[in-house]
């Protein structure tokens, strides 16, 4: 007589409807309603009350809800004792949060908007375990296979000595030598950093069984395989004396797996000796660098350097330094093409755009404080560059991160006439070519020309006209220290229609004339 199968079981607990409906959709659509038989509540209170009427065989819940919580229900479940596994479903990266549905049995944590992989992944392994319970020596080989793997993994990829005798075992198991070709996968899981790790690493060990029995390439080569998890990432490592085709190409079928679940990887370009594995590790981390530089591909017509990235982050540090938003962007628009265009090293990007928050604090100590009180926060500058998994990313965290920087110091402001001493001196260093008057300055500023002129000498300590005079002065002498400008188009770039006026307000605050000064250098 044929054994009748119990349909599993299944809670959903949210307080958003949609999402209800959704993970209802999603799970039906891979599950028939003879294998799976799907309930809801909007809360933890009604989800207990039901609980007390209904066995479960699993509970997936939201973390923040009304009346009581998904925390509130997993202390619940365990104060009754409830067989009942869960997983925690939620839009809160909090390690606490995460840490408390662990302590509390959670099989699983995952991140909204839910990996539609991992999720049904899950709820497979727990409708299969339910099902078909292993036997414990089923258990303990299955344990045992992969601690040696991950022994294994650990001297072969980590740096640790401690297994060198199982390393010698599978040597010899496998005719390992020297000269073995080997190929080295690497898969990024911080993407699932909140999940349950254990259930991610089976995730990915079944797509690669998968692989291996479903690849005739594969099956004709008879390679030696390990597999595991060291840090945030999953190793796929494959030996073999087969080697007629490109990495790539011996790898397809699996590689097309980890697309299709949206995961980034890296492989070894080549095939590299056994003895060569440390070196085919370096590359293959390497190889995320392009995920990193996800700008769109843009060419400047002039050549282009670090000097140039180095240039234009100069010129943004002086935009940044006199509060000035729209130029510090501009100028970082452009140090962002140069980048995507030139793709040097993360390293070297990072130290550039490190360079540039030093700089800054540098030229304007009135960063610093803004810049201190911002660690560990949504807008902490250094930990955006050391952290950002992407230029774009990068990107965006700097242009909200400057912008609420600035503003954090101009409201900070003790006295707002400050502010608009600096916004003055900004719009004279921008227009000190033209010919520019006080009543000019004092418009873009919003202030009556006799007030701003009290203003700007009571807090400059000068009067406009001379602070005018002395910024043309300073720019027209860098012309003639660094260009062959004629002295009357010298002149013409700092603002002065005539000659005579040039060249008797140069001598004035030099003791030269342009001339001689250019002569002197």
């Amino acid at each position: 007589m044929e054994q009748q199968v119990i349909p599993f079981k299944l809670l959903l607990v949210d307080d958003d409807i949609r999402i209800r409906l959704g993970l209802e959709k999603i799970i039906s659509n891979h599950f028939s309603q003879d294998e799976i038989v799907i309930f809801s509540c909007e809360n933890g209170l009604m989800a207990a009350q039901f609980l007390a009427r209904e066995p479960i065989d699993v509970v997936i819940t939201d973390i923040k809800m009304p009346l009581c919580s998904g925390i509130d229900l997993l202390k619940h479940m365990n104060e009754q004792k409830l067989s009942c596994c869960s997983v925690v479903l939620s839009g809160y990266d909090d390690y606490n949060l995460v840490r408390d549905a662990l302590r509390l049995g959670a099989s699983d944590y995952l991140l909204k908007p839910v990996d539609e992989g991992l999720l049904i992944h899950t709820l497979q392994e727990l409708r299969s375990t339910a099902l078909r319970p292993a036997s414990s020596s089923q258990q303990a080989s299955s344990l045992s296979s992969m601690l040696k793997m991950q022994q294994l993994l650990e001297v072969f990829v980590g740096s640790s000595d401690l297994y060198l005798s199982e390393v010698k075992n599978f040597e010899q198991e496998h005719h390992i030598h020297s000269q073995t070709p080997c190929l080295m996968c690497y898969v990024d899981i911080k993407r699932a950093l909140y999940s349950n790790h254990l259930t991610c690493f089976q995730f990915l060990a079944d797509r690669a069984e998968t692989f291996l029995t479903g690849s005739q390439i594969i099956q004709n080569a008879k390679p030696a395989v390990i597999y595991g998890g060291l840090d945030a990432y999953w190793i796929f490592l494959l030996f073999s004396d087969d080697i007629r085709l490109a990495p790539e190409k011996v790898l397809k079928p699996f590689l097309e797996l980890l697309e299709k679940d949206h995961f980034k990887y890296s492989v070894t370009p080549i095939w590299y000796a056994y003895e060569n594995i440390r070196q085919a590790d370096i590359d293959c981390r390497k190889g995320f660098e392009k995920y990193y530089f996800d700008l769109p591909y843009t060419l400047p017509r002039e050549p282009i350097s670090l000097q140039s990235v180095s240039d234009c982050l100069g010129a943004a540090v002086s935009a940044a330094s006199l509060y000035d938003y729209a130029a510090t962007i501009q100028n970082l628009e452009r140090c962002f093409a140069m980048i995507s265009s030139l793709r040097p090293s993360i390293p070297e990007v990072k130290k550039e755009m490190n360079h540039f928050v030093y700089s800054l604090l540098n030229k304007n100590s009135a960063f610093i404080p803004v810049i201190s009180s911002s660690k560990f926060t949504d807008y902490d500058i250094l930990e955006h560059i050391e952290k950002a998994e992407s230029l774009s990313a990068l990107q965006k965290g700097m242009y909200s991160t400057i912008n609420h920087l600035i503003g954090e110091l101009m409201q900070s402001m003790e006295d707002k006439d400050d502010y608009v001493i600096q916004k003055a001196k900004e719009y004279i260093h921008h227009n000190y070519q033209d010919n520019l008057t006080l009543n000019d300055v004092a418009a873009h500023v919003f202030l009556s020309g006799n007030y701003f002129s009290t203003l700007f000498k009571q807090k400059t300590g000068t009067t406009f006209r001379n602070y005018l005079r002395s910024f043309r002065i300073e720019k027209a002498k860098e012309l003639l220290t660094t260009t062959n400008l004629r002295i009357y188009e010298v002149a013409q770039q700092t603002g002065y229609n005539e000659h005579s006026h040039f060249v008797r307000a140069f001598k004035s605050l030099t003791g030269q004339s342009p001339g001689d000064y250019r002569e002197g250098r």
